[in-house]
């Protein structure tokens, strides 16, 4: 999000011209279009958000990923817009999101960690999510969803449960902080909660995502074992 903050001319050619382009070639070929989205397009301003919940992007990540959204719903043929949140699934060789980072530091050794007790989302499990997308595609149900993983949290949270989940609750000190403790390096602005609730999935009785913390253990389970 740094980066989208500082390059705003590559953010839209990466999230929104690109789309466009996609589109063109969905509906040429007369193809569906899957689109992946985001909970960041929300301001924060709301506890929960619903598929329905109109979005009010807070900088150029958000906005760009929004309007990629608009462009598929007023110009695609037939089309998915799934919205994913805090992502997690790829592993330590790939991931770079939020999970990885705690992990990393844990392995460095780290007795302590700093983490923000102000960011609520929901964790999304990669693996989930491509199951749940599979199905849409499957029944043909077009159209926009949320999808993320049962259960809302926060950051604090999380960190907890991956304590508990590799046996370090007792080793590791946890040490609440506010966002502008990492001010600097992370400048650019955030939705304080980012927390989805797939009401359309759970409405067609289609949803197939497991609560967060399930499929952290799963996660943490499967591409951890050798990694501490």
């Amino acid at each position: 999000m740094e980066f989208c903050e500082l390059n705003a001319d590559a953010t839209y050619i990466t999230n929104t011209l690109s789309v466009e382009n996609a589109v063109y070639i969905a509906n040429k070929l007369d193809i569906p279009l899957l689109y992946i989205s985001t909970a960041g397009i929300f301001d924060g301003e709301k506890d929960l958000y619903d598929d329905w919940d109109l979005p009010n992007p807070l900088g150029h990540y958000a906005r760009s990923k929004y309007a990629g959204e608009l462009y598929v719903v007023n110009n695609a043929k037939r089309y998915l817009i799934c919205r994913a949140g805090w992502m997690m699934g790829s592993g330590p060789g790939k991931d770079k999101k939020f999970v990885q980072k705690i992990m990393k530091q844990i392995k460095d050794g780290k007795k302590e960690l700093f983490i923000v007790n102000d960011k609520d989302g929901t964790p999304t499990y990669t693996h989930d999510f491509a199951k749940n997308v599979k199905v849409l595609l499957k029944e043909e149900l077009w159209g926009l969803y949320n999808m993320v993983c049962g259960g809302q949290t926060s950051r604090l949270e999380v960190t907890q449960e991956i304590l508990k989940i590799i046996g370090k609750e007792g080793e590791i000190k946890i040490n609440e902080v506010t966002s502008e403790y990492f001010k600097k390096e992370y400048f650019a602005e955030r939705p304080l909660c980012e927390r989805l609730v797939n009401k359309k999935l759970d409405i067609r009785k289609l949803n197939v995502m497991r609560d967060w913390r399930v499929s952290l253990k799963e996660y943490i389970d499967g591409y951890y074992q050798n990694y501490l």
